[in-house]
């Protein structure tokens, strides 16, 4: 339990930035709960506010991640962590242009083989009410093949400040089994989101008790990802590995060296 009282610790610590993150995290659910004129106006108002909310959170989240690494208990002002997020912004961009269509062609897949064992007549987005055991199995089973990736691609991003394939070169010395209880907080953190099976929706939640239920599986699932964010900084960092510029082969040894078992220039 070391890595996970450690991470604790820091969240601990820098208390004002996790509220604050969280917080905004969740302004899109409490913005969904807003009874908006059905005029285009206010619709593309509110699109673009949720636009604007996404992309400050991922600048804090990402500033946060780099604070993390190069400062660690220290508390940044949201300033700092705006602008260390900036300078890995279109690194950001780019691995989520990779990462969504694979992502979402393997929940495309996981369905079609649910389907076909499970005999399933529903569509895809009727099956969150039909089946919606089956519905959170499409986006679990892709979240697990891709665990790796998810959990280490952008730390070594951010640790290393290295281009976007050349994190796609080292990700190979990040193991999984070297990183257990990052793992078991990931897990944990899935299980959480796939709560929504047994509450209420955004919508639905009319009564205090659906609103707590909505809104506290939000903020814990929202703070395990920030404790899954400080684990895998401190994963990578742990690693010694040194990224020495652009990157021509292939071979993970033309970015790193090994010695005396830590990774050094």
């Amino acid at each position: 339990m070391t890595e996970i009282k450690k991470a604790l610790e820091i969240l601990k610590i820098r208390w004002k930035e996790v509220i604050f993150i969280t917080g905004l995290s969740i302004l899109p659910l409490i913005l969904g709960r807003l009874n908006l004129p059905h005029r285009m106006v206010s619709l593309i108002c509110f699109m673009v506010s949720l636009i604007l909310i996404a992309l400050i959170t991922s600048l804090l989240i990402t500033g946060f991640q780099r604070t993390v690494y190069l400062e660690g208990q220290k508390q940044q002002s949201l300033m700092t962590l705006l602008r260390e997020g900036k300078h890995f912004f279109w690194r950001m961009v780019n691995l989520t242009i990779i990462y969504f269509p694979v992502y979402f062609i393997l929940v495309w897949l996981t369905f079609l083989i649910i389907k076909r064992f499970a005999s399933i007549e529903s569509g895809f987005w009727e099956t969150a009410k039909t089946h919606p055991f089956a519905y959170q199995l499409c986006f679990t089973a892709p979240v697990l093949i891709l665990i790796k990736p998810l959990l280490f691609m952008f730390p070594l991003i951010v640790v290393l400040d290295c281009r976007l394939f050349a994190g796609f070169r080292l990700l190979r010395k990040c193991k999984l089994l070297d990183a257990s209880e990052l793992v078991a907080v990931f897990i944990v953190s899935m299980a959480v989101s796939s709560l929504w099976i047994f509450t209420p929706n955004i919508k639905s939640a009319a009564t205090f008790w659906g609103f707590f239920l909505v809104f506290g599986r939000s903020i814990l699932q929202e703070f395990l990802g920030l404790m899954i964010m400080v684990m895998s900084v401190r994963f990578v960092a742990s690693l010694g590995l040194v990224y020495n510029g652009p990157v021509a082969s292939s071979d993970v040894g033309d970015l790193c060296k090994y010695s005396n078992g830590t990774l050094r220039e």
